[in-house]
């Protein structure tokens, strides 16, 4: 069943040999609809970081700190090299077909690469 089949969307952000700066890293276009059931990071080292996800569709392009999908619950990390949030408490899991995913780093320590995976249940 198309329902049961789960993909990862992975996004990386490199600072390139130094601390990861903030702002804005880049966006993916969801080529799925979908439901994302959970989300972790792991990073280079231990550090601490935030990654706010913003989600918008092509004719409202770029997305923007105001289509946040995590309210209050960015991924994080927080001295640590590794975490997983299967909760995603607040968060605007569903998203349809051709929506763009922008990630956004909101402050970071130490790390210098970080993997985003989010996990999704195609629909």
């Amino acid at each position: 069943r198309k329902a049961d089949l789960l993909t990862a969307i992975e996004f990386i952000i490199d600072g390139s040999g130094g601390a990861i700066s903030t702002g804005q890293k880049g966006h993916i276009r969801l080529p799925f609809a979908g439901t994302i059931i959970s989300a972790a990071l792991a990073a280079d080292q231990s550090g601490s970081i935030v990654i706010d996800i913003w989600k918008d569709t092509l004719a409202n392009f770029p997305p923007t700190d105001a289509d946040s999908i995590t309210a209050s619950a960015p991924p994080t990390l927080s001295s640590a090299q590794v975490s997983l949030d299967s909760t995603l408490t607040g968060w605007t899991t569903a998203f349809s077909y051709g929506d763009f995913l922008a990630f956004n780093v909101d402050s970071c320590t130490t790390i210098t690469r970080v993997t985003l995976t989010l996990v999704a249940r195609r629909s």
